[in-house]
């Protein structure tokens, strides 16, 4: 019997196209097509409409297929079949926007594509843009945001006059659709920043650790909420082996906070990919008591050791503590 993975990089390696209702056409010929649907929102003033499970496409999906870039490309390919259209990466991602762009040329209409430069001055914002698009091999990119702000090494005065400014003329210029702004150290510069550049989306942690005391809840999203903008959360079960909870559990807990529109997950392997569409598909709102017991019993169980993304050294994308 043919194994999942050899199952998987038969469909890359063959190029295997998705039906106009985004089924693999070979699944339906077998009979095995037992595909959920992710649900999708409208991600706020972006005014796409985005798939609630989004792809984590950094370290959880360069480090296990880099080597074996068929099969990633297949999870991606599955992913679609699941019409899970939002892909997520990054300059900072190492081979992520190479490995991607065959599947995201093949079926750039079903994709909303985004990626982000942590370039802070014009020039060098430009260039990372420039390589992004190379890498993807398209001319335009959905979503593109200033990456990984972090309070204490980013001037906000320095940022309005280089990446800032870059980033308002590529969307001036039509290449890039919307921008965004993303950080996991610290709610106060992300609420500053909204605050100064006015983007049209935000990426940033909805643990039900609840950081920083709450005020990526209480505070960033608030605001973000006010100003309509598309909100999306990522990190969002980094620790749930350590507090012996669902993840399941955890993508509905960051799904059921109002404002929020998607969440993105690493794409790492099938069998976590095809759960996490299952939990998604059959998405129903958490209740606000249920959400502040999971997130006691969360704090209770992990203490005050800090996530990975907390410590220093972390590299966004590659997941490297120094």
């Amino acid at each position: 019997m043919t194994d999942r993975r050899t199952f998987l990089k038969g469909v890359a390696a063959a190029g295997v196209g998705l039906t106009a209702g985004g089924t693999v056409a070979s699944g339906q010929e077998q009979g095995q097509d037992t595909t959920v649907r992710v649900p999708r929102r409208v991600l706020g003033k972006v005014g796409a409409e985005v798939s609630m499970l989004g792809l984590g496409l950094g370290s959880a999906f360069t480090s296990p297929h880099e080597r074996d870039v068929e099969a990633g490309q297949a999870l991606l390919v599955r992913a679609l079949e699941h019409g899970v259209n939002y892909f997520d990466t990054a300059r900072g991602y190492g081979p992520s926007e190479r490995m991607i762009a065959p599947v995201v040329q093949k079926h750039r209409d079903k994709i909303f594509l985004v990626s982000k430069s942590g370039a802070r001055d014009y020039d060098g914002f430009m260039r990372e843009f420039e390589q992004t698009t190379q890498n993807l091999g398209v001319d335009k990119v959905d979503l593109y945001h200033l990456h990984n702000l972090k309070p204490g090494q980013d001037d906000l005065d320095v940022m309005e006059r280089g990446c800032a400014r870059a980033v308002r003329a590529l969307k001036e210029q039509g290449v890039i659709g919307a921008f965004g702004v993303t950080g996991h150290s610290g709610a106060q510069i992300l609420t500053d920043a909204i605050e100064r550049f006015d983007p049209d989306a935000l990426l940033t942690i909805f643990p039900v650790t609840r950081p920083d005391e709450g005020r990526y809840e209480t505070q960033t999203l608030e605001l973000a909420k006010r100003k309509g903008m598309g909100v999306i959360a990522m990190k969002v079960f980094r620790r749930a082996r350590e507090a012996d909870l669902p993840a399941s559990d955890m993508i509905r807990y960051a799904l059921s906070l109002e404002g929020v529109h998607t969440a993105i997950i690493g794409l790492d392997k099938l069998a976590n990919l095809e759960e996490n569409a299952a939990t998604v598909a059959g998405f129903e709102p958490m209740a606000a008591e249920r959400r502040d017991e999971l997130s006691r019993l969360a704090v209770a169980r992990l203490g005050d050791y800090p996530a990975p993304y907390e410590r220093p050294g972390y590299v966004d994308g590659h997941g490297v503590v120094a």
